[in-house]
């Protein structure tokens, strides 16, 4: 008999913390609100000819910052710094290289039909092409190829940015 109540009281507690946690039961998660995105992604041949940054140039990593002023068609403003990584610093041999670059982004749709998250097109001044962002969630957006893909990072760094700031 103790070991049905102490089973009813697990399963009672199960169900209270999944109703007071609910998931997203649409899959579509909401337009995500203005905020300051950071991270860090390699500096792919993808990467450096969005940014137009020459193939001759060396580029290991880029420490991104970007911020969305409005929402959900709005603009934004993107701080890239970029170089040769100094070693044992999570920094550049020689400050690095920045590029400052502003415009608009707005919503193009959903990824593919069996994944349910917004897909933000970034277009701006030194963009070709336009950055493809997914967004996660809320507080996550994920880099994108042309095809609507997640670009795959490597054992170092991956191409998520996270919010920092609303």
């Amino acid at each position: 008999m103790m070991t049905i109540k102490i089973f009813l009281a697990i399963v009672l507690t199960c169900i209270l913390v999944m109703k007071a946690h609910p998931q997203n039961t649409t899959g579509t998660t909401s337009a995500i609100t203005a905020g300051v995105f950071v991270g860090s992604t390699p500096c792919d041949s993808f990467i450096k000819a969005s940014l137009e940054i020459p193939s001759v140039e060396t580029c290991e990593f880029i420490k991104w910052e970007i911020r969305l002023l409005d929402n959900p068609s709005g603009h934004f403003q993107l701080s890239a710094l970029y170089g040769e990584s100094q070693p044992n610093t999570n920094g550049f041999k020689g400050g690095g290289k920045k590029i400052e670059i502003s415009g608009t982004y707005k919503i193009v749709g959903e990824t593919k039909p069996n994944e349910k998250h917004r897909l933000y097109h970034f277009s701006g001044n030194h963009l070709k092409p336009e950055l493809l962002l997914i967004q996660m969630d809320n507080n996550v957006l994920h880099f994108a190829d042309n095809n609507h893909d997640f670009i795959t990072g490597n054992a170092g760094f991956s191409y998520a940015v996270n919010r920092i700031e609303k």
